[in-house]
């Protein structure tokens, strides 16, 4: 699979569990949901600054949480993409989006 298309996919992932309300964006509220064991998948932009990813990996080594974190994208295109405001943070929250979203990531 082309890198085009990977990213296709995946875009296209994100805006459905968007729209389905299965994808939280932001810091704050992806760390609230880790809290509260609602994600299933991190996505860290690539240019997230190491502090704001120390947050989000430290909380989740804290509470021993085996929510897999992929770093990909930049924080203009993921936001851009989706109709957010910029953000390096992504939480989705449906197991199969997750699922789909790795599957890609990983081909």
């Amino acid at each position: 699979m082309g890198s085009e298309e990977k990213y296709s996919h995946i875009i296209n992932l994100m805006q459905f569990a968007r729209k389905a309300g299965k994808m939280v964006s932001g810091t704050d509220a992806c760390l609230r949901d880790l809290r509260n064991n609602n994600l299933k998948l991190i996505i860290i932009a690539e240019d997230t600054s190491l502090k704001t990813v120390k947050r989000i990996t430290d909380a989740r080594n804290i509470l021993e949480s085996a929510v897999p974190i992929i770093r990909w994208g930049t924080q203009k295109e993921l936001s851009s993409a989706l109709g957010l405001p910029i953000s390096g943070i992504f939480g989705i929250k449906d197991g199969q989006f997750a699922a789909k979203v790795l599957e890609y990531y990983s081909n």
